[in-house]
């Protein structure tokens, strides 16, 4: 997902959030719940649509952003 890099996924686990269908199901209520556990990145949540990220995932498809990790372009 865009903008989850190696530090948010690690606090995202610790938080039990370990699958992309988690993420897809988030409703505003817990975008704030983790938008404020994340602090001042947490808006990223939503300008980089998380969840419906999440959503394509999820189903298997992929974004641009997970094309460019497959091909090592990022981390």
């Amino acid at each position: 997902i865009k903008g989850v890099g190696p530090k948010l996924e690690e606090m995202l686990h610790e938080h039990g959030v370990t699958r992309f269908d988690q993420i897809a199901a988030w409703n505003d209520a817990e975008i704030d719940h983790y938008a404020e556990l994340i602090g001042r990145m947490g808006g990223r949540i939503r300008s980089d649509d998380w969840v419906g990220q999440a959503r394509t995932l999820a189903a298997g498809g992929e974004t641009e952003f997970s094309k460019r990790v497959e091909e090592g372009g990022v981390y």
